[in-house]
């Protein structure tokens, strides 16, 4: 987009939301941790914005949605004008393997990272700085739950629903049992690939909510197969299908005028995202001021945008974090992983 140019925006293939995640893989190799030249300030808030403000870029890596994170800088930069935010927007599968190799050699480009592979970012918990700012004191942050490690903290949650083109499904969806009508046999409907344990935990919460052989149905409905959440509304919206099991509340296409509706299951699944200061980060008191940011009613305002807020009563959200399923990391190592994406393309002919 002309406006921003400076953005540097990955699209492979990912959440929307927002959203695909890494598989889990081993912690990051030890090394250096920030660059000559910038050290984060031991100091008062004012000190390290004043800091910030000196360095005066930071870089953020992202696998969340890009028009919440347009959204993002450009609230950002205008509230701090001095700090000019690149973005960096890819899957975190792209991206956990660019942060090791940064932390690795020492010569980090991001000062943020924010993804939703849980079981990577546990694992690498001592690459992050313990994120400051008052807007992480705030009681309605909840630190205690949303700072759980005391590195890594809670941003918001994408949300992942059901939707249908309403020329080419009157009938409309209720839940997901509604997609195995047979109307929608044959390649009516899409469905996202498992590419990655955010997607597989997905999978396990249709079977936990609808019974353990409701994805094997879903399967023999023989749907479309998508990498992400993005295509999937394309898809939707274009009338290449008729209904979709995993695409972002379909606000914006709607306003737009496309013949497209969406519903949310009484118990909704979504995805949580973390940031992580990184101890590789070029730019470390601006990486923290931009972490500050995220979590105040501003910056929810624009990256909880049609997702859930780690803040309630936010304008545009669609819920609240402290009611996003958490993942079962148990059951997301990489070997079950595997073991479930072979069931998988078993039962969708993938």
């Amino acid at each position: 987009m002309a406006k921003d140019k400076d953005v540097r925006r990955r699209f492979l293939s990912g959440l929307a939301l927002a959203l695909a995640v890494a598989l889990p893989g081993t912690a990051c190799a030890a090394g250096p941790s920030t660059p000559a030249g910038n050290a984060p300030v031991d100091g008062t808030w004012q000190e390290i914005v004043a800091a910030a403000e000196k360095e005066g870029e930071v870089t953020m890596y992202s696998s969340q949605g890009t028009d919440q994170l347009e959204d993002l800088k450009a609230r950002f930069e205008k509230k701090h004008p001095k700090i000019k935010l690149t973005l960096v927007r890819g899957t975190d599968a792209d991206l956990t393997p660019k942060v090791e190799a940064e932390r690795k050699t020492g010569k980090g480009i991001a000062d943020l990272f924010i993804g939703a592979s849980l079981v990577w970012i546990k694992a690498n918990k001592d690459a992050y700085e313990a994120p400051r700012g008052p807007a992480f004191g705030a009681p309605a942050y909840r630190k205690a739950t949303s700072v759980p490690d005391g590195s890594y903290f809670l941003t918001n949650a994408a949300i992942l629903t059901f939707g249908w083109n309403t020329k080419l499904y009157k009938t409309g969806l209720k839940d997901y049992p509604d997609l195995l009508d047979p109307k929608l046999a044959d390649g009516k409907i899409g469905v996202v690939k498992p590419a990655a344990p955010s997607f597989v935990d997905f999978y396990l919460y249709l079977k936990e909510t609808y019974g353990a052989d409701f994805v094997k149905k879903l399967g023999a409905q023989r749907p479309r197969i998508y990498p992400s959440s993005l295509p999937l509304a394309q898809a939707l919206t274009s009338g290449e299908i008729a209904a979709a099991a995993f695409v972002q509340p379909l606000v914006d296409e709607k306003k737009a005028g496309a013949p497209v509706e969406w519903g949310l299951a009484k118990k909704a699944w979504g995805a949580l995202f973390w940031g992580m200061a990184l101890k590789s980060a070029p730019h470390p008191n601006a990486a923290q001021v931009l972490a500050d940011f995220m979590v105040t009613e501003e910056g929810q305002q624009a990256i909880a945008r049609k997702n859930s807020s780690v803040l309630p009563g936010i304008e545009g959200a669609v819920g609240d974090t402290g009611n996003v399923r958490r993942q079962d990391l148990s059951q997301l190592t990489p070997e079950k992983v595997r073991a479930y994406q072979a069931e998988w393309n078993e039962q969708f002919g993938a």
